[in-house]
């Protein structure tokens, strides 16, 4: 038969997980991005450049001062001739828009004077009303 006196209690606890290894691997990743970072924008490896010669650069630009003037002149006339253009079509409008305005204005008057003067017009009303003149 079985012991009585024996316990088979557990008094130990489970072990627990560990959740670090999760973290350095994102701490690495985080560290290789930093070192990658750096070697790109601190130089990395320099770049061929048939342009350069020894650490001296020569840029040289030719112009005309007498073309530019001219093209800037021209183009000045070019902008006012275009404002002087929009205002006339402007202006154009405008008058246009008056003489409208002045036909209506003059066929109203002719409306109101070939009225009849003893005209009465009758209004129909539901209940008491008083009459105001």
């Amino acid at each position: 038969m079985s012991d009585p006196n024996i316990n088979n209690n557990n008094v130990n606890p489970p072990p627990k997980k560990s959740g670090g290894s999760s973290i350095a691997l994102i701490v690495g990743g985080l560290v290789v991005a930093v070192i990658v970072l750096y070697w790109l924008f601190a130089g990395g490896s320099e770049v061929d450049n048939a342009d350069v010669v020894g650490e001296e650069t020569n840029i040289n630009v030719e112009t005309e001062a007498e073309g530019a003037a001219e093209s800037i002149e021209d183009t000045g006339t070019a902008v006012v001739e275009e404002v002087e253009d929009a205002g006339a079509a402007v202006e154009t409008e405008v008058e246009e828009g008056a003489a409208e305005i002045e036909e209506e204005a003059a066929e109203a008057e002719a409306e109101i004077e070939e009225a009849p003067a003893d005209s009465t017009d009758t209004i129909e009303v539901e209940g008491d009303a008083e009459v105001v003149q």
